[in-house]
């Protein structure tokens, strides 16, 4: 067991230090073993004595150990996974099922458990040294088997990349024997994790379908930009869309639409044009149809196009604050705030946001104190959301006179919560 720990321990720092390197939320703990008063204490609270295969590894491997990762957003991934194995010696208990009676709980031991509440557990029933390992879904009470014994567990999981432990991460990956890491799916997983922990930019940017997978596993910075601008923007555009008809998910060909205007940019302004008068085309969402009109366009033509779409979609009908923020927060223009000012209502969620983030200046704030009541409420909501760079104040003459309105406000303010919001927008200016 000492070789086979020392093995999985080399496995798993190669793994962790790689989806560091990435980006990914990473930790790995591997403890010594445990020691025979810790092993004899653990089997005194649990009264039984602990399956000989765990006992051999705690005691010769090690008493606690984790693997944790999760990859950074807006990466496109296979499979909705994270990873999330281990055990600990001071954790060791029997599972509550809640309607089950003690006997049928005490059938199994956990020995890890997952963030989501899920655990994995080793079946205890036939009385053997080396229990099956099996994984208990707690809302839908719920069982799968995954390996025969620990270790084998240990050896599937690790040639996984550590994936778990929540419901939804293992049955892509199962068979009637439980982990497969042969399967289709399995090496499909494989193929993605080495690609993606291995590939770079350096490797790849003069390849464009390469730089393509690159980009969908690692997004878009400038460089990756200045790579895509060394091929012929028709060529660059073509591959895309042949990314986008070949991939089977909704939601990927929505983000892989994303990325071809944070790509291209104007160069997929026909396009992007063909999307709006043809939305079945691709099969675009409007939120992604104002992304790319935003990124793609020119502002005049791309907020006409969704000014129409959305004074269309609440003919008759109050307009959504938050159907307006995720089409028109992408633009960050100032012309977003005048045409809000006739379309704004309570309940404000979402104007607020989108006043934030639509490039405000002290003569729109102004104004806005001065209009209506949800005007009013919208900006001073506004203000504790605006971006950390965003410079309201051109002289102490506006600072002056956003304290008075401000001050004005807090005066008329009635509720605790609308009163602190206030509250906060005066400091904030006093301190400017």
């Amino acid at each position: 067991m000492h070789q086979r720990m020392e093995i999985w321990g080399q496995q798993w720092d190669i793994l962790i230090s790689k989806l560091d390197q990435k980006g990914a939320d990473t930790h790995l703990t591997l403890d010594p073993p445990a020691s025979e008063a810790e092993l004899t204490e653990a089997e005194s609270r649990l009264g039984v004595r602990l399956p000989n295969e765990l006992r051999t590894l705690l005691g010769q491997g090690s008493a606690k150990a984790l693997v944790y990762w999760n990859l950074p957003d807006g990466i496109i991934i296979p499979f909705e996974v994270s990873g999330d194995v281990g055990w600990d010696i001071q954790s060791l208990d029997f599972p509550d099922f809640a309607d089950d009676n003690m006997i049928q709980q005490q059938r199994y031991m956990t020995f890890h458990l997952a963030g989501n509440g899920d655990e994995l557990l080793l079946d205890l029933e036939d009385g053997s040294g080396q229990p099956a390992v099996v994984h208990w879904a707690h809302e839908m009470g719920e069982f799968l088997r995954l390996a025969p014994s620990l270790g084998e567990f240990i050896d599937r999981i690790t040639e996984l990349g550590c994936v778990g432990a929540e419901e939804w991460q293992y049955p892509p990956f199962c068979d009637e024997e439980g982990l497969n890491p042969v399967g289709t799916n399995a090496m499909k997983w494989k193929h993605w994790l080495h690609q993606y922990t291995s590939l770079t930019l350096d490797k790849v940017r003069t390849e464009l379908l390469s730089l393509i997978s690159y980009t969908t596993m690692n997004g878009i910075d400038a460089d990756v930009v200045a790579s895509f601008a060394s091929f012929d923007p028709d060529d660059v555009l073509q591959a895309w869309l042949a990314r986008i008809q070949a991939e089977p998910e909704r939601n990927v060909r929505q983000s892989l639409m994303r990325y071809v205007g944070q790509s291209m940019g104007p160069y997929a302004a026909e396009w992007v044009r063909t999307l709006w008068s043809d939305p079945a085309t691709d099969g675009s969402i409007p939120q992604v149809q104002a992304y790319l009109a935003a990124l793609c366009l020119p502002e005049e033509e791309g907020l006409q196009l969704v000014w129409n779409h959305l004074d269309s979609e609440s003919k008759g009908t109050k307009l959504s604050g938050y159907l307006a923020n995720s089409m028109l927060s992408p633009f960050h223009s100032r012309h977003v705030i005048a045409w809000m000012e006739t379309r704004v209502s309570f309940p404000y969620g979402g104007w607020e946001t989108l006043f934030a983030q639509s490039c405000p200046v002290t003569e729109d704030v102004i104004r806005w104190l001065n209009g209506k009541d949800v005007q009013r409420q919208v900006v001073i909501s506004a203000l504790s959301k605006l971006p950390d760079e965003t410079e309201l104040l051109a002289s102490e003459l506006d600072r002056r006179s956003m304290l008075e309105l401000l001050k004005q406000a807090l005066d008329q303010a009635v509720l605790k919560k609308e009163k602190q919001l206030v509250q906060e927008a005066i400091s904030r200016f006093e301190r400017g």
